[in-house]
């Protein structure tokens, strides 16, 4: 058995420009860095709650995480085999999702021998219509197939108008997935879909907040949906809905590694989409969701155009699997 030594950074990243969420915004990101080091290997997680989504604060999280940090440096847990690095009933008792996601994070990175290539993520389009249509016109390279755009914060005439501008400028092959974030009305919906192609709609995420009406607004209109917030729900279990696109998880917000597995076998088993998404992590769990989405989820791009936000990085080098990860200090704290 290898003796396992266990450590917490806690870190704040400015951000760009402020971070619009339900009920506030943030000017920062405030989260934990767990390190894990066994046999001259390391290995990282973060847990990072997002005001206005996590039902858990990051002062509660940070106790969940100091109990497990304790129980590895007194000893009481070791290094074993791959995936086999603490009982199954202690990560039962992990009742927070950011806290399960981090742990388990760390567990896993603790024993990958290498990473693999990431694909492209979906790039994000949010903020001013000015800028997203400048950034559309400069476009060089390749096309993705699909581009992520933020609805549901502006009138609703805006969002249309917004959502025409886009699609003119797209070449016919690519498509568009819309995130309202529950914030139509059921007749909004329903003219909003009423107005657009939903052809060149991929989905929208949780278009209003009750999602029986998902449906309705798919049979009425033909524009498909996705379960994100819904997703997030405590004993979620996915079920066949008509128009029912994809699933979009959120590890930070859903729990841990093995709930992600239990959503994407179940995405696969009723023939729909999983896509994993960032919570405006730093860079550390970023690269876990990257790898995820990469190892399980190869045929889809990920929601993880989020690293532009913020005003600096976390890290100062590439990760390289096994080897110690160099943390910025200035964005740390004791």
């Amino acid at each position: 058995m290898k003796e396992c030594k266990a450590d917490i950074l806690r870190y704040r990243l400015p951000l760009k420009h402020p971070l619009l969420l339900k009920q506030s915004s943030l000017d920062q990101r405030a989260g934990l860095i767990l390190t894990l080091s066994a046999g001259g290997r390391f290995g990282y997680g973060e847990i990072a709650p997002l005001p206005g989504f996590s039902r858990e604060s990051l002062e509660e999280s940070e106790v969940q995480l100091q109990s497990f940090v304790h129980a590895v440096n007194e000893g009481r847990f070791h290094a074993l085999a791959a995936n086999d690095f603490v009982t199954e009933t202690f990560l039962e008792q992990l009742s927070m999702p950011s806290v399960s996601f981090g742990i388990e994070s760390a567990l896993w990175w603790l024993n990958q021998d290498d990473w693999v290539s990431p694909l492209i993520t979906a790039p994000l389009l949010q903020g001013p219509i000015e800028e997203i249509l400048l950034k559309l016109e400069q476009w060089q390279g390749d096309w993705p197939k699909e581009f992520k755009l933020k609805t549901g914060r502006d009138a609703l005439e805006e969002d249309c108008s917004r959502i025409r501008q886009v699609l003119k400028l797209l070449p016919d092959s690519v498509n568009i997935k819309l995130d309202a974030n529950q914030r139509w009305s059921l007749p909004e919906a329903l003219w909003l879909a009423s107005s657009i192609d939903t052809r060149r709609i991929s989905y929208v995420e949780e278009p209003t907040t009750n999602a029986a009406e998902f449906s309705e607004i798919y049979e009425k209109t033909g524009l498909s949906f996705a379960l994100d917030e819904t997703v997030q729900s405590p004993g979620f279990q996915l079920q066949p809905m008509s128009g029912l696109a994809a699933i979009v998880i959120k590890p930070t917000l859903v729990g841990g590694l093995r709930r992600c597995q239990e959503l994407v076998n179940a995405a696969r088993i009723q023939g729909i989409r999983a896509v994993f998404s960032s919570s405006y992590e730093s860079p550390i769990g970023l690269h876990v969701l990257q790898q995820l989405s990469a190892q399980w989820t190869p045929e889809e791009l990920p929601g993880l155009d989020t690293a532009s936000a913020f005003t600096h990085s976390l890290i100062s080098e590439d990760i390289a699997a096994g080897s110690s990860v160099s943390i910025n200090s200035v964005f740390c704290e004791p």
